[in-house]
This record gives structure tokens, sequence and C-alpha cells, in this order.
């Protein structure tokens, strides 16, 4: 506690004391809520959080009307009128599960406005916005009066009044990613030629009528929080300048001004969800630029994931607090975590996309993925993991191989009260993420490894590196269970001339490895997309080769929207060609047609997939009764799985 003294120090707001300056901010996931009521997975998913030291907990977007509000069904309902009982109580039974454990529990509210779709408003009404037009996907957008914004007004105040009864302790309204309240505030989106455009002063009207029904509604010691982009980050958009002197407008009619940035229907570039190549407290300049002019708290949020950014920004005066966004699925108990000492412990965020969507491909049933996150396996899983059951006895367990599914198998064995060895043939934890310590981009990589060595070792789990697992070894242990977790080996194409003139992507943070100017990288999925733009970052000349008609097609998402720009701004890429040969001067191709052409090369990588070590899962698995493979050596795949898979490999040892 005392190296971050800032971050622990309270922060009273008007009778209101934060514990400390750590928020946990409202993030979507699904399966929280039923018909717009809270479900159990709901309950426990917020309880958590505030069980693991977060000051406050804002439960995710919840829509002031199911008129034209609200953008999907997945959304809490506290405004109907006609609840059941059981809803009732359950709403009730959420506020207590955050406050019971010290953490002010608020709720964001919102309003979409004009990016809604009439699928999903009442009675197939047109969505509202501050200008009416014909968006681009032929749907009418009605212009508000002042009838339609007082509505409006009412609906936020009563939704706010709702929350209020139901025993939140504040709320947070939300003023930006290109919501309602943003649309009429920014110049992008308000063509209005009346007292509600055209100046600052008459875009901010509605709005601030808004916060006065609010404060009119909730009394004036229940806290209101405005969250608000510190600049949209589009051409045409809000700006700093705007949004502070905005800022300085609402600063008494509002209690804190949570900072973040960019609009939601553009939320990889504008950075309203931040990547993995973007800053940790990318916000953190708007929030000091919206301190320097309110006296009221401001929050920053965006991309933190360690105490020590956290403190630097509060030391600095950037802002009063910090709100954590994915990072609180990454490590609900972060907080804790920190307060006790074992900031080495925590699994950072890896910003890398956790919202799955539907299937994409049209051919095929939609099917929605469930939320989850590639450093936690029991992100998602909190309620349905703890009625798992629980271990007859402790058994002695021995898990085979280092890598994230080895370490995570471990420490699941070992936290659930088995005596644990894990064995490593290499001289190293880590697996294949040894290569982040060498990778421009990796650092939260190379820390969540460490992470994960930090845990095997407070754990106290025997570790023997240098130590090639055999038939004699296993038996030597006489272990109740083995776990094999021996990863996987690069898969090496035949292509004439590979092993003479090429070495798979890894080769490339070998310190021993000599790159050459001109590189070609054979695969254009993720391992060799990344690495590409490694090296083109680190002052190559690189062309990735890939067969299929597009690359990085194995990303998540999001991530993947936020690498191909990057990568189209330092390196260049072909598709839709076949190597065929691999020469001292360069590589051969075909295309589809059948051209062949030559590129040069200084240096060839590849990088067209890995394959499991199926051989050495075979001689090791008569040598013990219960013998479960997890992790690469199944199938190769990311991070995410092979947490995963060491997870519930531990979990079934009873």
């Amino acid at each position: 506690m005392n190296e971050y003294p800032l971050m622990f120090e309270p922060l009273k707001v008007k009778k209101t004391v934060f514990r400390n300056r750590v928020f946990a901010s409202p993030v979507t996931t699904d399966r929280i809520v039923l018909n717009g009521c809270p479900t159990d997975e709901c309950i426990n998913a917020y309880e958590t959080r505030a069980r693991g030291g977060f000051a406050q907990v804002t439960v995710t977007e919840t829509f002031v009307d199911f008129d034209r509000a609200a953008r999907h069904d997945h959304s809490l309902n506290i405004v109907s009128p006609h609840l059941s009982v059981h809803h009732l109580e359950s709403l009730a039974v959420l506020t207590e599960a955050i406050r019971v454990h010290g953490a002010v529990a608020s709720i964001q509210l919102n309003h979409i406005g004009n990016v809604n779709h009439p699928s999903t408003i009442k009675d197939g009404k047109n969505p509202i916005g501050p200008t009416g037009f014909i968006r681009p996907d032929g749907v009418t957008v009605d212009e508000m009066d002042e009838d339609m914004m007082s509505k409006v007004a009412d609906n936020f105040a009563n939704a706010c009044g709702a929350a209020k009864d139901f025993g939140f302790d504040m709320v947070m309204i939300h003023g930006g990613h290109g919501w309602l309240l943003a649309q009429f505030l920014s110049p992008l989106t308000n063509k209005r030629n009346d007292r509600y455009g055209g100046s600052l002063e008459n875009r901010a009207r509605f709005p601030m009528m808004v916060l006065d029904r609010i404060r009119a509604a909730v009394g004036p010691d229940f806290p209101i929080e405005y969250r608000i982009s510190g600049s949209e980050r589009v051409p045409g958009g809000l700006e700093l300048d705007e949004t502070s002197e905005f800022c300085a407008m609402i600063q008494d009619s509002v209690d804190l001004i949570h900072v973040t940035s960019g609009l939601y229907h553009n939320h990889v570039q504008s950075k309203a969800f931040s990547s993995m190549f973007d800053a940790h407290g990318c916000n953190l300049d708007l929030a000091a630029g919206i301190k320097q002019k309110v006296h009221i708290p401001v929050v920053a949020v965006g991309g933190f994931n360690h105490p020590r950014q956290i403190e630097d920004a509060i030391e600095a005066g950037k802002c009063d607090a910090v709100a954590l966004g994915r990072q609180q699925f990454a490590d609900p108990d972060f907080v804790n975590k920190v307060l006790s000492g074992r900031t080495d412990e925590i699994a950072p965020c890896l910003r890398c996309s956790c919202f799955n969507p539907l299937a994409s491909d049209p051919a095929k049933r939609p099917v929605m993925k469930p939320f989850e996150c590639s450093v936690n396996p029991r992100s998602g899983r909190e309620l349905r993991l703890q009625y798992a059951p629980r271990p007859l006895a402790s058994r002695n367990v021995l898990v085979i191989g280092g890598g994230p599914a080895g370490m995570y198998a471990a420490i699941t064995a070992a936290e659930r009260g088995h005596k644990v060895t894990l064995v490593e043939k290499s001289g190293r934890l880590g697996g294949l993420l040894w290569f982040a310590d060498a990778d421009c981009h990796k650092e939260d990589l190379r820390r969540y490894r460490e992470s994960l060595k930090a845990r095997v070792a407070h754990l106290g789990i025997e570790v023997k590196l240098n130590t090639e697992a055999t038939g004699d070894l296993i038996r030597f242990y006489h272990p109740d269970a083995v776990i094999c977790a021996v990863g996987s080996s690069p898969a090496v194409p035949r292509i004439p001339g590979i092993s003479e003139y090429a070495a798979h992507a890894t080769d490339v943070y070998k310190p021993e490895t000599k790159i050459g100017k001109k590189v070609v990288m054979i695969g254009g999925g993720l391992i060799g997309c990344e690495t590409g733009y490694h090296l083109a970052a680190t002052d190559h000349d690189v062309l990735i080769l890939e067969m299929m008609d597009d690359i990085a097609r194995d990303a998540f998402p999001s991530h993947r929207e936020a690498l191909l720009p990057r990568l189209e701004k330092v390196l260049k890429y072909k598709t839709g060609v076949t190597c065929t040969e691999i020469r001292a001067d360069g590589v051969v191709t075909k295309d589809k047609s059948g051209k062949e052409t030559v590129y040069p090369a200084d240096s060839v990588f590849y990088a067209v997939g890995m394959k499991p070590k199926t051989d050495v899962v075979e001689s090791l698995r008569k040598s013990a009764s219960v013998f479960t493979p997890a992790g690469d050596c199944v199938k190769p795949a990311k991070v995410l799985e092979a947490v995963r898979a060491g997870m519930f490999a531990a979990m079934d040892i009873l």
C-alpha cells in the first residue's frame, strides 16, 4: 500500500466516500440480464468486483426508456411501471451485493438517439436525434422538438430516481461515445439552427436540461457522474477545447466528470475501446485538460492495467481517480492484490478484444460466442465454477510443460489444495511466450507470463526446469493425476528451399538470428502479421505473402481492426499467392492465374500454423492411469484457449 499511497487515499464527494481511487467502469457483457431482470450471473459478477476492492462498481449501460432509448434487449429494466416482485427484489439484491463489500454502487444510464434501429424501437417508430436526416441504411431519423426533449429529460430523471430507490448510491449519465446527449453537444451531429444548435452554449442546452431534471429528482446530495468523450477523435467531431468548456458549464450540476473518448460505432480507431497498440491511459491528456477547467473530481478511463500507471496519473494531477474497464475482467482482484503486496500476480488486460460477435459466415447458423478473457478463464464463468465439485482429497499432481496451459493447470490444481510438481524441458517457464521479451508490442503479454510465474512461486509449486518428462520420470513421482501440456511446434510447409533459406517467425526474436533489411514473411495469419509488424517497427522492409484472400483472418475482430491500418502504413502484403520456391535471393510465387513472380529478400521467415506434439503425448499417455492432455498439444490455438484448457484439466482432478 505504501508504494501507491495516492491510489489508496479515500475520495469524498459530498456525503459519499470512495475507499480508494480505482473504479470499475461500466462494460457490457451478455448473459447478465433476462427480460430486463438481473440474473444470478449478473449479481455474482458485480459482487466479485466489489469484493475485489474497487471503490466504485458501475452496473453496465441501462436505458432510460424502452420506447426509443434502448439499442438491445439485454439491458436492465429499472423504469417500467409494472415490474414483477422477483424483478424488484433482484435489483435490490444487486445493489446490496455491491454495497456490502464497501464499494459504491452506481449505474450507467443512457439514450442512444439517432443510431437506434426501428427493430428495437417500440411500435416501429423512427429513431430520434438533434437533427433529422436519412441514414445511409435508409432509416429516417426524426428531429427532436422541445416536447420530445422534455419527455426524454423526464425519462432520465425518472430512471435516476428509480436507481436511487433501488439502492444505488449514485448514477452515471452517459454523455459520450456518440449517444444522444453527445449528439446534441457535437458539431458533427448537431446541425440545428435554433436555440439548441450552433454555438456551444446552444448545443449544451439540452444536456443541461437533462441534468437539471435529474438533480431535481434525486436531491442535492446524491452523486451524479457525467461520462463524456474528451475528444471524439474524428474529423468534425467534438474536440477537447469545447469539451472542457462544457464540463465547466455543468460542474455545478454534477459531482464527477468521467473522461473517455471516441465514438462507439468507430470504437477501435477513436479509442472508445483502446487497442493493445494504444498507450496505457490513452485518454489521460483529455482528462488533464478537463481537470484544469473544473473544481470537481475527474475520473480517467482508457487502457490502465498497472497500479503504477494509476499512481503516476494522480500524482501528476491529471485526474483524481482512474476507472478500469476490461481490466476488471482480466483480474477482478486487481485492487486487493495491490493492497496486499501481490502486484506481481496481477493478470494484465491484453486489450485483445474479449467481446465476441455472432458468427460472420452467412452460410452458418448464427452463434453468439460467450464472453471470454484471454488471461482469466474464470471470467464469465464465475458463478458456474463456484458450483464445481470440490476435490475429495489432496492429490499428487504432475504437470508436464511450463507454458500457459501448464502453468494455469498447476496454479488451479494448487489453489484447489493439491500437491503439484511442474516439470519443464527447457530452462525457463512460459512456453512459446518467451518471444514477448523481444517483441516491441507485447509488453502486456510479457507481464502476463510473469504474473503466471509469480503465482506459481507464491503457491509453493515445485518446479523442475531442464527436466524432460519420460515414462520413468512419471512413475518416479507416483502421481495421482498427470496433466500433459507439452505444447506444439511450428508447421513447416513443403516448399523447395525452405530448410536452406528460411526460418520460422519465432526465430526473428532470437538474438543470434541475423535479419537482413528486406524481409519476406510467408503466411499472413496473426503470427505472421504481428511478427511482420514488429520487423517493420524495427526498421526492416517487410512483405507478407498469403495464400488466402485476406490477412489476419484468425485475429479477434477488434484486434484485427486495430492491426490492419497499422500494417498498411509500415509494410506490404500480397494475397492469393502460393509460394513455390525459396531461393537465396528471394521467394518465387504463383497467383491464381498461374503467373509467376519473384520477390527479392535478404531474409525469409514463415508462419503457417503450429502442429500439436502428439507423438510426445502418446509416448507418455500409458505412464499414468489419470492422464489429461491440455493446451496446444491437443489443438494449437491462442493463450485464451490454452489457459482455459489448463484450468479445466486441473478442475477435473477430484
